[in-house]
């Protein structure tokens, strides 16, 4: 987060969407002048967490607010090393078709992020059972 606030990134940013409920803030926005705003969110929690990120993004590009949205998500294969059930590629991605129906004025993209290599002579981070568990 340091490194991208130093980009010029904005962290947890709250974005007025147009509803009369606030949702939670983005991980990350950056303005452009004259081209607008960009949100990027990792996923830490499970798929419905994936979902709802990607629904505010897309809201947020519905509403004129973003002119794009980035989700960051890791691999199936990157994902048994994570903690517990976070929302991986291979889980959302047969939702494509839907946020596929949408004709906006903006792009939203997936990212798939893999691991370069393994190695048993670094500790595993332990397991647990949620998205920032360390135990």
């Amino acid at each position: 987060m340091i490194h991208l606030e130093d980009k010029g990134w904005m962290p947890e940013e709250r974005l007025l969407l147009g509803s009369r409920l606030k949702p939670g803030p983005v991980d990350a926005v950056l303005t452009i002048p004259s081209f607008g705003k960009i949100a990027f969110e990792w996923e830490t929690g499970n798929i419905s967490s994936s979902h709802r990120a990607l629904n505010k993004m897309l809201l947020g590009i519905m509403n004129k607010v973003l002119v794009a949205g980035f989700l960051a998500v890791p691999s199936r294969k990157l994902y048994s090393y994570l903690t517990d059930r976070i929302g991986n590629f291979s889980e959302i991605e047969p939702y494509f078709p839907i946020w596929k129906y949408f004709n906006i004025n903006g792009a939203l993209y997936i990212i798939e992020v893999e691991h370069d290599a393994i190695s048993k002579d670094v500790p595993q981070i332990s397991k647990g059972t949620d998205g920032r568990a360390l135990v």
